[in-house]
């Protein structure tokens, strides 16, 4: 099966992609794909590829690490449970992020999938022992490390913010470069449940149906079905994601 990203055709068989900022200048400010071929080669020979149905558990918190994940196709989630009761939703991941984080050899974190997905996971310790024999991999992981990093950096600045449609309309710019790199067609996929949504947000559900509906009466971003936005209003819409 093959994914399409604008003209570019990404074999997903030929083994996992990862994809993140870089640290040079990037004048649209999008992911890129890193690993060249034999990268891609090397992972694949230590990589078991898997799937799962939507709303699967990948693995849960605090339990023992075994592996590193890899996302191939569709979309996950990594949440923790709060001694409230409540879920927090720490991150949306899709193809081509690295999970799997762990502290004091324990998962931190549970992931599970929003949507049917493929996922290469790769043993902890034939994966160091490969990054200790060729640095410009490591360099690649160093990359998407600190991708990941500025992603829950953006998070804490979405808890920060007291305005319901504004948290939102974070959210929405961060899923909008998840999209074909460049495009900005104003489309954005929701693929997540309005839960997810409320859980990574730190709202209540009537709080984010709120903000869903100030978005669309102030002729900024109108949603579609539940499962798509349209950002209507460009200049707005960046001029909200960016006050603070």
């Amino acid at each position: 099966m093959a994914r399409t990203a604008g003209a570019e055709q990404i074999q997903i068989e030929s083994g996992p992609l990862i994809r993140a900022i870089q640290f040079e200048h990037n004048a649209h400010g999008s992911s890129q794909w890193l690993l060249n071929d034999s990268q891609r080669t090397k992972l694949a020979q230590l990589a078991t590829r898997v799937t799962f149905p939507a709303r699967s558990i990948a693995y849960r918190e605090d339990t023992p690490l075994e592996w590193i994940f890899i996302l191939g196709e569709g979309v996950v989630k990594a949440f923790r449970e709060l001694p409230s009761g409540k879920r927090r939703v720490t991150a949306f991941l899709f193809p081509g992020d690295v999970f799997g984080l762990a502290e004091n050899g324990r998962y931190v974190n549970t992931v599970q999938t929003v949507t049917n997905a493929t996922l290469y996971k790769i043993a902890t310790e034939p994966l160091t022992e490969l990054l200790r024999h060729d640095p410009d991999l490591q360099f690649q992981f160093l990359c998407k490390v600190t991708h990941a990093l500025r992603q829950g950096q953006r998070h804490a600045i979405v808890l920060a913010r007291r305005d319901a449609a504004g948290r939102l309309a974070m959210l929405l710019s961060m899923l909008e470069e998840n999209e074909v790199a460049g495009s900005r067609t104003g489309w954005i996929q929701l693929p997540m449940s309005r839960t997810d949504l409320a859980e990574y947000l730190g709202l209540s559900l009537e709080s984010v149906s709120r903000a869903t509906n100030a978005l669309t009466r102030r002729g900024i971003v109108t949603f579609h079905g539940g499962h798509a936005a349209r950002v209507i209003d460009r200049a707005a819409f960046d001029k909200l994601v960016t006050a603070l």
